[in-house]
């Protein structure tokens, strides 16, 4: 009876090297769904930013109209004043007095016109400018729309890309017992086929996590289900630009130390909780958006070593992702994606 259940074990486990179940399939799935997200956020943040810049514009026409509304109320009188008074000046039997007159009258229309012309346009610039917002408010919302459809979409594609990696996990450790021993791997394979999928990093608990091999030195630092793409020097709100690679991932999921170095664990308003690896080979790593932090407190650490947990903390609300940086000899950053797309 083993032996039969072995063979069926056998036969059931496709061997190394053998289609990855549609693994390689979900991952692009789920890479192609975060740069449809990133698009959308940088969409956003370039709405945003020409709203901010609609808004200084119609503050400034404001601010002109405000500063020349008093002079061309003085205009208006004093024309009023003039108009009445050219009746009367010609009157004046004395030729001089009757020129002055003129003269007056016509510095007090025409001096002030350069007034009346500024507040004119200032009017004008502040319509059009008021017209300008309302259109780029309703692209926000379109915009802000879009946003949350694409959350939706990557989270069902991490989703999948999840339960497929739990199930490759599951028949690699089903192929590593059968070869190790074929009697016992029987009942340890039978366990292990009874029992559900898992979503990796769906809970914070301090479990063992398997870790990926390093590549080009360095460990992916999220070890879960993860898409991203290129967003490097994308814009972003506040007239930012995107100097980082945005790691999207289901919330818990595992963030390891990429390389060995001094781990530090500071927050800020933009990242919220955060984590700073100074690496070993001279390179600064930063990490942030975290749920939680790992390893709290420790100084040096290990390569692959739980350091944090993804998260949506800071001004990521909405979007559980790792925003990872790297920066070569503790300098400016660098585009991340190479490294992280050979090392994922």
């Amino acid at each position: 009876m083993g032996l039969l259940l072995v063979a069926a074990l056998l036969s059931a486990a496709p061997p190394a090297g053998a289609d990855d179940g549609g693994l390689a399939a979900a991952r692009r799935r789920a890479n192609e769904v975060a740069g449809q997200l990133a698009d959308a956020e940088s969409r956003l943040g370039g709405i945003e930013a020409d709203l901010a810049a609609l808004g200084a514009r119609a503050a400034s026409a404001t601010a002109t109209l405000d500063a020349l509304r008093a002079t061309v109320r003085q205009v208006a009188v004093r024309r009023f004043i003039n108009s009445q008074a050219s009746l009367f000046s010609y009157a004046d039997p004395d030729l001089n007095v009757q020129a002055r007159a003129d003269s007056l009258a016509r510095y007090a229309t025409l001096g002030s016109q350069d007034a009346i012309d500024q507040y004119t346009a200032a009017s004008d610039d502040l319509t059009r400018t008021q017209a300008a917002l309302a259109r780029k408010k309703a692209d926000q919302r379109r915009a802000i729309r879009e946003l949350r459809q694409r959350r939706a979409a990557v989270a069902e594609e991490l989703r999948r890309l999840a339960l497929i990696q739990a199930e490759q996990q599951r028949l690699a450790a089903v192929r590593a017992a059968i070869t190790a021993n074929a009697q016992s791997a029987a009942a340890a394979a039978a366990k292990a086929a009874a029992a559900a999928p898992t979503v990796p990093g769906a809970s914070e608990a301090d479990a063992p996590v398997p870790v990926s091999a390093p590549v080009g030195g360095m460990i992916c630092p999220v070890q879960g289900p993860v898409a991203f793409t290129d967003t490097w020097g994308a814009p972003r709100s506040g007239g930012r630009v995107h100097l980082g690679v945005d790691m999207l991932s289901p919330r818990g999921t595992p963030t390891v130390a990429p390389v060995s170095g001094r781990l530090e664990h500071r927050g800020n308003s933009t990242g919220g909780l955060s984590w700073h690896l100074y690496g070993d080979d001279g390179t600064y790593y930063y990490g942030t958006h975290l749920s939680a932090y790992a390893s709290e407190g420790a100084g040096h650490v290990a390569a692959g070593t739980v350091i944090g947990y993804v998260g949506d903390t800071g001004n990521a609300r909405g979007t559980p992702h790792l925003h990872f940086e790297i920066h070569p000899g503790n300098g400016p950053a660098v585009n991340p994606y190479p490294a992280t797309s050979a090392a994922c």
